[in-house]
């Protein structure tokens, strides 16, 4: 054999034993912490360890992972592929529109969109031609801080005006909402104190859509709930633009 090959052969055999350890590692930290979560139904199972190559998940672990995506929060990717991960992939769940779906949208949510981003009048005028109804002019700049101010003295579902727009600009603060696809997140890692933060978001962002919805359901039951936004919002001008809603942009316009 030359040199050449034997070398060669040295460094792959060294990387799959790599691979394989570390396969190894990963599949002993899952099934801690299935014992972790879930001491009696471990000790229970008769699920196979075995495995058919390295990277699969063995019967015990797609347990583990079952109650997982069916308890504390969805893993989608994990569950379709069933084929190991170094981290938890998050998928997100918020409002993932694209300026191109635009038009895709309820009335509604384009009338919020068009109140956040600076549009053109002819997209402005297509959002009360659906919603069938004549809107009051709407300020340029409006303030964040007194805009949650306003809104906390507000009676009744228009109090949730500031929790539309960070559903729609992504700025809730909560992991599963705030993702998008072009987001990548690998120190996810597969820990205990890593699935507890994601469970408590995941959690909190069921009860954010859940209020965000019926928000949407308010708006969709009379457009002239759609006027009593635009006065709230307009109440909230900012007189020097330091805008925190209020992004233009083009695409919106066509």
């Amino acid at each position: 054999m030359d040199k050449a090959k034997f070398q060669w052969m040295c460094s792959h055999t060294s990387e799959r034993a790599a691979d394989y350890l570390e396969s190894m590692q990963q599949r002993a930290n899952m099934l801690r912490l299935y014992q972790h979560y879930y001491p009696e139904k471990y000790q229970q199972t008769t699920a196979s360890l075995a495995f058919a190559k390295p990277e699969d998940y063995s019967e015990k672990e797609i347990e583990f992972l079952t109650l997982v995506d069916e308890q504390f929060f969805p893993l989608p990717l994990v569950m379709i592929d069933l084929e190991r991960t170094a981290y938890i992939p998050i998928d997100p769940i918020g409002t993932l529109w694209y300026y191109d779906e635009f038009e895709e949208l309820g009335a509604t949510e384009k009338f919020l969109l068009c109140l956040i981003h600076d549009v053109s009048s002819e997209v402005w005028d297509d959002v009360e031609s659906e919603l069938g109804k004549e809107l009051p002019p709407v300020v340029d700049y409006i303030s964040d801080a007194l805009l949650r101010q306003e809104a906390k003295k507000a009676r009744g579902m228009i109090s949730r005006l500031p929790l539309a727009m960070e559903m729609l600009t992504q700025s809730t603060d909560n992991i599963w909402l705030d993702m998008t696809y072009e987001s990548e997140i690998t120190d996810a890692d597969w820990t205990v104190e890593v699935i507890d933060i994601l469970t408590e978001a995941y959690t909190e962002a069921q009860t954010i859509m859940k209020e965000y919805r019926e928000f949407i359901e308010w708006l969709d039951k009379d457009s002239q709930n759609c006027v009593k936004v635009v006065r709230l919002w307009n109440r909230c001008k900012e007189p020097i633009p330091q805008l925190h809603f209020h992004h233009p942009i083009n695409a919106l316009a066509g």
